[in-house]
């Protein structure tokens, strides 16, 4: 199984905007993960239309990949 930390933000226009890191620390705070996005926000370090302008939500996302096998 995979795991991905998903970060939310609104943004300036009224939209959002997600980014995703992969195989996040295992022991990730939610007040951690809430201050990085406030750095995030507070150092504009992504372009993005409208700028972004709050944080929105975040959640840890785990997927199982299966691969088919073809005859």
């Amino acid at each position: 199984m995979e795991t991905m930390l998903e970060m939310i933000f609104k943004t300036g226009l009224g939209k959002k905007f997600r980014v995703t890191f992969d195989s996040p620390r295992g022991d990730l705070d939610p007040a951690e993960v809430k201050a990085a996005m406030e750095t995030v926000i507070g150092k504009d370090v992504f372009e993005v239309e409208g700028g972004l302008a709050g944080i929105d939500s975040a959640q840890l996302v785990t997927t199982q990949t299966e691969a088919l096998e073809f005859a």
